[in-house]
């Protein structure tokens, strides 16, 4: 009896994860037909969008005649930054931020939540980056570099890590967008600011003291540092602190998870 009970609700479990997947995968598709059907090119816009800011970049960096970013050449020193910034974390952040005006159509389903249209904004994001970062990789490899990370598992983590600080953020942003609608302003003023405190377009080895002390109080500095230091094996970060990061990323996500849970319903109401 008791075997029979607990296979019935391992099966009700399993059933409502199946559920939650396929809604999340039905948004994700939706989300990707709103934002990209309205280009003659379509989807393939969704991977030509971030190839083009980082190509923008490649070329102003190369147009300074810069040379090397001090152990690396600029345009891999760009993919290896710009792209986990710009893409998975700021339009994470923007498109977490922006769930709930996305939730009109859905307000009387109640298998849809305004969490899963973040995850379905996230999966979105995360699939373009990913292919984004496949093709820039095989034109810099034509071009005779070699986009290769050092150590490939351990540049994902960073990704992902750069990614969950933009998706508590975002979360955080969207409750309290609820209360002032002037959040979405200010979520697109930070996104530049962030781009040159984060040390994006430059590695940390090259701040001196006491200004590189100081930046290293921001924590989007370490999983930057942690990226190009993954990446390139020839590259020591000077203020790579996990543990320090990961305190500031349990707490995002204590705060986000909080406000989430006493807001979301008034949030998803029509």
């Amino acid at each position: 009896m008791i075997t029979r009970e607990r296979r019935r609700f391992g099966s009700e479990a399993r059933s409502a994860l199946a559920v939650q997947s396929g809604v999340v995968y039905a948004l994700s598709v939706r989300e990707m037909y709103r934002k990209y059907g309205a280009y003659k090119l379509g989807v393939v816009w969704a991977l030509l969008e971030p190839i083009m800011m980082i190509m923008v970049f490649i070329i102003i960096f190369g147009a300074r005649g810069r040379g090397e970013f001090g152990f690396i050449d600029p345009p891999l020193f760009i993919l290896a930054s710009f792209l986990p910034f710009k893409v998975l974390f700021s339009q994470t952040l923007q498109g977490c931020s922006k769930a709930a005006n996305a939730m009109n159509p859905f307000t009387l389903f109640r298998q849809v939540s305004l969490f899963d249209m973040m995850l379905a904004r996230i999966l979105l994001t995360t699939v373009t980056a990913l292919l984004a970062l496949v093709v820039i990789a095989c034109g810099l490899a034509w071009f005779g570099f070699d986009p290769v990370p050092d150590r490939i598992l351990e540049t994902l983590c960073g990704l992902f890590l750069i990614q969950a600080f933009g998706f508590g953020m975002g979360i955080i942003f969207c409750v309290v967008g609820s209360y002032a609608k002037e959040m979405d302003k200010i979520t697109g003023l930070i996104n530049l600011p962030l781009l040159f405190l984060s040390a994006v377009f430059f590695p940390m080895t090259i701040i001196p003291e006491p200004y590189q002390t100081w930046m290293a109080y921001n924590p989007l500095v370490h999983p930057m540092e942690m990226i190009r230091e993954m990446w390139f094996a020839h590259y020591t970060s000077p203020v790579l602190d996990l543990e320090y990061y990961a305190k500031w990323l349990i707490g995002l996500w204590a705060i986000a998870m909080s406000s989430y849970r006493l807001r979301w319903r008034r949030i998803s109401a029509p």
